[in-house]
């Protein structure tokens, strides 16, 4: 559920990137309401007339004003802005869907390794479940040998001492059926965390017949088909295309960007409005910024070719590990066929020992050791073909497909884009 929601991100990081290729709109408003406290003011002015005599005339005038109101204001406008000419956006745009890329073949990977842990813990707990048959049979075979013995000790042909034998030997059987039972619901509780179930109820466990057949392994096709689908190589073939669109976009920021915009502005009181309107362009060109982009430039050419060294590592341990697998493959179907010869001849044995036992010619450790050598022989074909399971599962993961049966077309490889030269520019600041 993690990595879903990780590539939901990856992918609206992508839409975040996209975005600067749309112009932006954005409105602005704004109202005021001013109130002018009022004021008063008073004059006076003397005006004096010489004349002749002791009169003198005189004029006297004044004056008083009272100032004050409310004053109100809007403005409202709408501004538009274009990024015409910007070199950078394209390859910005390239690193983020990079990114989203290497999110989703993380995403794989992961699923892929939680196929091969299901199928894992799923294996084991049908060995401990096939071996627990094989417990279950033993007591039944010695149930049936302890019966016989206390018959034969009735007639008089055994001694008291076989009955004893027959008991013992049971009550070990018992006790090794209980012990596997035991580690089966262990099993059962680790599959269950592996497939994110918290079931407490016992189950028994269907294999599905496909699964003991070994397909035709032709190992250069396998090879083939790792190289083109193994998650881990399509991660670094992303993050390698991130970092050099990365690289580009860096160049890319030494070139002029034109961006314009467009404004349409209404101000003044509520009505009726003056309207203006502008359109400009702006060219903006970043001439020198302190030796700070060679230096990014030689990170990034650094990291480009550290990225290259890590891919083809990781090309070299899928051949290790694509190569081991099918060894491990063909090493435990030759296993089997060994298996079951030694089973043939232990039931053959068995079926004489008991037989002998049972018209009373035969001795209990005769029959017992041909138990424990059945058991034994069971049990080794049973771990055989499971080892052979198991190798199965582990060689799917190793090339990248969940299942060898139904094994795609190799396609093309994955490889690396040209990589480019490291050359890192070292200026004196």
């Amino acid at each position: 559920a993690a990595s879903r929601h990780n590539a939901e991100a990856a992918a609206q990081r992508v839409g975040q990137s996209a975005s600067s290729l749309y112009p932006t709109v954005s409105a602005t408003s704004n109202y005021s309401h001013t109130d002018v406290f009022g004021t008063e003011a008073d004059s006076a002015t003397v005006v004096t007339t010489p004349g002749a005599g002791s009169n003198i005339p005189v004029v006297v005038t004044g004056s008083s004003q009272r100032k004050g109101g409310a004053r109100k204001s809007l403005s409202a406008g709408l501004t538009v802005r274009q990024t015409l000419l910007d070199f950078s956006r394209p390859h910005q745009l390239e690193q983020a869907r990079q990114n989203e890329e290497v999110v989703l073949a993380e995403m794989d990977g992961i699923r892929q390794d939680v196929l091969l842990e299901v199928r894992k813990a799923w294996l084991t707990a049908f060995i401990d479940q096939t071996i627990l048959d094989i417990r279950r049979e033993t007591v039944a075979n010695r149930e049936a040998r302890l019966a016989q013995a206390q018959a034969f000790y009735r007639q008089g042909t055994k001694a008291r001492i076989e009955v004893a034998t027959a008991e013992a030997d049971l009550a070990q059987a018992r006790l090794a059926a209980l012990q596997a039972e035991t580690q089966l619901q262990v099993d059962w509780v680790a599959l269950n965390v592996a497939m994110g179930q918290t079931s407490p109820s016992p189950y028994r466990l269907e294999l599905d017949p496909e699964w003991d057949l070994v397909p035709e392994l032709d190992w250069e096709r396998i090879l083939q088909t790792a190289l083109a689908r193994r998650p881990e190589l399509r991660v670094l073939q992303a993050r390698l295309r991130g970092q050099l669109a990365a690289l580009r976009a860096l160049h890319a920021e030494s070139l002029p960007t034109l961006s314009a915009n467009a404004t349409l502005q209404g101000s003044g009181a509520p009505t009726p409005l003056d309207g203006t309107w502008t359109v400009g362009t702006s060219l903006n060109w970043s001439l020198f910024d302190g030796f700070l982009r060679q230096y990014r430039d030689g990170e990034a050419r650094a990291t480009a070719r550290s990225l290259a060294e890590q891919f083809e590592q990781q090309r070299i341990a899928v051949y290790q590990e694509v190569t081991t697998r099918l060894v491990q493959v063909r090493q435990a179907a030759g296993q089997i066929q060994a298996a079951q010869t030694s089973l043939e001849a232990a039931r053959e044995s068995h079926r004489l020992a008991a037989a002998r036992y049972q018209v009373g010619v035969g001795s209990s450790l005769e029959l017992s050791d041909a138990e424990l050598a059945l058991a034994q022989a069971q049990t080794d074909l049973a771990s055989a073909a499971n080892a052979l399971r198991t190798a199965r599962a582990e060689l799917s993961r190793a090339v990248g497909v969940e299942d060898l049966a139904a094994l795609p077309e190799p396609g093309d490889p994955i490889r690396l884009d040209p990589l480019p030269e490291l050359k890192i520019e070292r200026s004196a600041p």
